[in-house]
């Protein structure tokens, strides 16, 4: 190289565009920091004594989340336990666990098709916990998203950065959404919905998202039922109730609600909500886990209106039968166990494959405990063995 052709550093030109360029490079990375991670809220809540609150965890930005790790916390002596959650996704792939403690939930979610968090008109996740009658009107309690244990991830497995809001709930008001009945799955035009809660008055409007309603009729202050005009898919609608004469409104998102049958004697898995879904299933198969203290369990849902017959069979490497175990579950039940329990005798581990069977395709989730780590994670269904 000629010295003619050498980058000379006492060039004034150079000096000048070098000092530019230095200092554009950080005003870039102020400009995309924001947009660079992910900020979750739950919004602040008024709910009456006697009445449910529906806790909204939300996203203020559309991202892609192909996993998340929360703990959320909600201390209250007025608050009872929970009696419902939800998932919510755009493309209805999310499935998780909720770990329920005294005041809290640790939460492990999975999105396989990223649609998790890229619609801000929804939240993420809901949980519905009743106000005890005995809760005083301006008691309040911080709906607490706990940063001690947050983790998400993009469509790409790479950590965000993560930005927590948290809210508030006061006792107050007087309306208040408790659950609807049917809440979830396609109903057909002429279906009767019952709107369950407490502050309804006479002249109470309603309105669900995406739905038309042919006629609604106040039949008391608790339910109000509504005929639908068209087919709609009721999972996941946002239902609002507005009482005209006060102009008081409440918001609650619809889904089928499901009570336990019955309970593990597996500690962890006993204190899991499984979070399936919108995808149901006739058969699918899991790859059972067992090394040191990590186990599997199943988890199922009915969410049909009849009883369906389920038939789980636990096979060896070689496909020999080695076990199996059949379950009746009710309309609205879920069934949620540590497969010790089912095949008793019988070790479960990854040279085994547990086959799922139902008469009538119905809600299936893997679990993944640890028992030294405290956790249950979520394992999606699969359609081969």
């Amino acid at each position: 190289m000629k010295r003619s052709d050498r980058v000379s550093f006492s060039n004034p030109t150079f000096l000048i565009l070098f000092f530019l360029l230095v200092m554009a490079l950080p005003v870039v990375r102020a400009a995309e920091a924001p947009g660079a991670g992910i900020e979750l809220s739950i919004p602040n809540e008024t709910v009456p004594p006697g009445g449910m609150l529906q806790l909204k965890m939300q996203i203020t930005e559309p991202k892609p989340i192909s996993k998340g790790g929360q703990k959320t916390r909600f201390q209250a002596q007025f608050l009872g336990q929970i009696q419902g959650i939800a998932l919510f996704s755009r493309s209805g792939d999310a499935s998780g666990t909720a770990l329920l403690s005294k005041g809290g939930a640790q939460l492990s979610l999975n999105s396989p098709l990223f649609s998790m968090g890229d619609a801000i008109d929804y939240p993420i996740l809901t949980m519905a916990m009743p106000v005890k009658a005995t809760a005083i009107p301006g008691q309040t309690a911080p709906l607490t998203l706990d940063s001690s244990w947050s983790q998400w991830t993009d469509d790409t497995g790479k950590a965000y950065p993560v930005v927590l809001k948290d809210g508030m709930l006061t006792v107050g008001g007087t309306l208040s959404i408790a659950n609807i009945v049917p809440g979830g799955g396609v109903l057909p035009a002429g279906t009767k919905v019952a709107i369950l809660g407490t502050g309804f008055k006479p002249d109470a409007q309603v309105q669900i998202n995406e739905a038309k309603i042919f006629k609604q009729t106040v039949v008391s202050s608790s339910e109000i039922d509504v005929i639908l005009a068209a087919s709609v898919n009721l999972t996941s609608k946002r239902v609002r109730v507005v009482n005209k004469s006060t102009n008081e409104n409440t918001t609650y998102y619809s889904y089928q609600r499901t009570t336990a049958m019955g309970k593990s004697k597996h500690a962890l898995i006993g204190a899991t909500v499984p979070l399936f879904s919108q995808s149901t299933w006739s058969t699918a198969y899991f790859k059972p886990v067992l090394n040191g203290s990590q186990f599997s369990g199943v988890a199922l849902a009915n969410l049909t209106s009849q009883k369906v017959k389920v038939l789980l069979q636990l096979f060896a490497s070689d496909g020999s039968l080695l076990k199996s175990y059949t379950v009746q579950i009710p309309p609205s039940k879920r069934f949620s166990r540590d497969l010790a329990e089912l095949f008793v005798g019988v070790t479960a581990d990854s040279t085994t494959s547990l086959k799922v069977s139902a008469q009538t395709p119905i809600s299936m989730l893997g679990l993944l405990g640890d028992d030294t780590l405290g956790t249950v994670e979520p394992v999606d269904p699969s359609a081969q063995p």
